[in-house]
C-alpha cells in the first residue's frame, strides 16, 4: 500500500494538466466572486473574524474546485486494467486491496494538492494583510473537517466510477452531479444539495463553527428562504435528509461522508475481484 501510494502520489503530482486546469478553474472562481474572495469580512458591525472569513474562503473554493478534482482522478483506477498490468502486478507481494487502498489515497492525496495549496494560500494572505493569524489554525480546523472529509467521498466515487461506463462519460455525469447535488437551490428540482448526502454541505460550518450567527453573507451566496439558516428549505422535497444544523448532524455528516467513502471502495474492490478473476 505504502509503495503504491507513493507511485500513485509522484505520479498525479507531475501530471501539467493537474496544475493547468486547476489553475483556470481557481482564475474563473476568482473572476466570479472576486470581491468576497478579496474581501471575506462577514463580521458586520462585530468587524473582521478569521473564522467567518476561513469558512467563506472554503465555500468559495470548494464550489468549483472538486469538479476538477473528481474529473482528473477518473482515469486511475482504470489505468492498469488498459494498459493491460493488472496480471503483471497481481505477481507482485502486493495485495489487490493494499494495492486500491494505496492508489486511492496516493491519487487523491496528489489531485488535492492544489485545491489545498489555494486555500491555504488565502488563509497565509488573510493572516499577513489583516494581522490575524488565528486565520491559520481556523484554516486547519475547516480544511480537516469539512474540505478532507467530502475529498474523501468525492475521490472514491471519482475512482470507482469509470469501472461501470467510460471515463469520458463519467466526467460529463460527474460536473451534472455536482452541480445537481451540490450547487443548485432544494427549491428548483429534488435534490440532494445542502443535506447530509451532499458532498458540499456546509453543516460543519453551521453547527460546529457556528457560521449562522453572522449576519452578512457573501452576496453570491444561496440562502434557504423562510428565514432558516440551514437545514430543511421550504416546499423542497426530500427534506428528510435536511436536519436543522447542530454539532450532532455536523458530526452525522462527517460519518456519512467517509462511510460513503468507504462504501463506494469496497464496492470497487468487489466489482475488480468479479471481473478480473
Amino acid at each position: 500500500m505504502i509503495a503504491t501510494f507513493r507511485y500513485e502520489f509522484r505520479m498525479q503530482i507531475r501530471r501539467p494538466v493537474l496544475w493547468i486546469v486547476y489553475g483556470l478553474t481557481f482564475a474563473v472562481t476568482v473572476a466570479g466572486f472576486g470581491h468576497t474572495y478579496l474581501d471575506l469580512n462577514l463580521g458586520g458591525d462585530e468587524g473582521r473574524d478569521p473564522r467567518p472569513a476561513m469558512i467563506a474562503s472554503a465555500i468559495l473554493i470548494t464550489a468549483l474546485l472538486p469538479i476538477v478534482y473528481g474529473c482528473l482522478l477518473a482515469d486511475r483506477l482504470v489505468r492498469d486494467r488498459r494498459l493491460g498490468m493488472t496480471d503483471v502486478l497481481d505477481t507482485t507481494p502486493a495485495g489487490r486491496t493494499g494495492r486500491l487502498a494505496g492508489k486511492y489515497l496516493g491519487a487523491c492525496a496528489a489531485t488535492a494538492v492544489p485545491l489545498v495549496l489555494a486555500y491555504l494560500g488565502r488563509a497565509v494572505a488573510y493572516a499577513v494583510t489583516e494581522g490575524e493569524p488565528a486565520a491559520l489554525g481556523w484554516a486547519a480546523v475547516i480544511l480537516v473537517t469539512t474540505v478532507v472529509p467530502a475529498l474523501l467521498f468525492v475521490g472514491a466515487l471519482a475512482l470507482a466510477g469509470p469501472l461501470l461506463i467510460p471515463p469520458l462519460l463519467f466526467r460529463v455525469l460527474f460536473v451534472v452531479y455536482w452541480f445537481w447535488g451540490s450547487l443548485i437551490p432544494a427549491t428548483m428540482m429534488p435534490t440532494v444539495s445542502h443535506s447530509i448526502l451532499s458532498a458540499n454541505s456546509q453543516y460543519v460550518a453551521y453547527g460546529l463553527l457556528d457560521f449562522g450567527h453572522y449576519r452578512e453573507f457573501p452576496p453570491n451566496a444561496i440562502l434557504p428562504p423562510g428565514g432558516i439558516v440551514y437545514g430543511p428549505w421550504p416546499g423542497a422535497a426530500l427534506n428528510f435528509l435536511r436536519p436543522e444544523a447542530s454539532p450532532a448532524v455536523a458530526l452525522l455528516w462527517i460519518g456519512v461522508m467517509i462511510a460513503l467513502a468507504a462504501a463506494v471502495l469496497l464496492l470497487a474492490r468487489l466489482h475488480t475481484a468479479r471481473t478480473e478473476s
